[in-house]
């Protein structure tokens, strides 16, 4: 049987419906034609120019990517930096594009729920509403109970996420309730004050929004915003592999365009 674009994007709707995406994010089919069959199919975290280099020496022809390539339209396509130069090469390429973000956040088993289980989180909920394009709320977080104290929960992130975090206001205190959301979670810091949380683990959290956190005694970790969405790329690569019914390259280690440190 052969397996065109079209079809490994029907089943993806199926299991992690593209509807349940926020209203500002670019999900779907972003490069090629529904109708071209596939060979070759890669999970990346992002496309970046050395992803795109890895893509086309794999011989790739259908790449699901968390996060999307195409993030608003684009003036043009030609061989430029940036994601006009990547998507020209990977359409050269002969290579397609299907892009899912928030809406396998909010998902089962998704980038949410990974992060939540890889730290140790358990009895979660959702938090902190997201709204999709139809306007339907749907949490973007998850929290939970966790027993152990704020080092206890450092070395969890340091040793899960494989990053190396900063935090604010951990206290001496027992560590009972952890929220986490992945990627950017900063706008979220009131929602996971308001569920009880103790400690929230996120990434890309802004020195007032960790005041504010601090102000509520709640601690805050920001492990990165890579990091905090790994655990949900990998279950991706999982999840692709079971639809297409054949081996899946995971590429994309550079998913962080931070150099933790410099010896320049």
């Amino acid at each position: 049987m052969v397996v065109r674009v079209g079809d490994v994007l029907d089943e993806i709707d199926r299991r992690v419906p593209f509807r349940t995406a926020a209203g500002w994010d670019a999900v779907g089919l972003q490069l090629g034609d529904l109708r071209r069959p596939v060979s070759a199919v890669a999970v990346a975290h992002e496309i970046t120019g050395s992803v795109v280099e890895d893509i086309l020496a794999r011989g790739v022809d259908l790449t699901i990517t968390y996060h999307p390539l195409v993030f608003h339209p684009l003036p043009s396509v030609t061989a430029v930096a940036g994601p006009e130069g990547r998507s020209f090469a990977l359409v050269e390429g002969g290579v397609s594009v299907i892009s899912v973000h928030t809406n396998w956040d909010v998902a089962s088993g998704g980038t949410a729920d990974c992060l939540a289980a890889e730290l140790q989180v358990e009895d979660v909920a959702g938090f902190g509403v997201m709204e999709t394009a139809d306007g339907e709320p749907i949490p973007v977080g998850r929290h939970g109970s966790f027993d152990g104290t704020p080092a206890d929960l450092m070395d969890t992130v340091r040793t899960a996420l494989g990053s190396r975090p900063r935090a604010a206001g951990l206290g001496e205190r027992r560590i009972r309730r952890v929220a986490v959301v992945p990627g950017s979670g900063g706008a979220y810091v009131d929602d996971a004050i308001s569920v009880g949380a103790d400690a929230y683990v996120t990434g890309d959290v802004s020195h007032h929004e960790a005041r504010r956190a601090v102000d509520h005694r709640m601690a805050v970790i920001d492990a990165g915003h890579g990091p905090t969405e790994r655990p949900g790329v990998r279950a991706l690569h999982s999840l692709v592999a079971e639809i297409v019914q054949s081996p899946v390259d995971l590429v994309g280690t550079d998913d962080t365009p931070w150099e933790v440190e410099w010896n320049g």
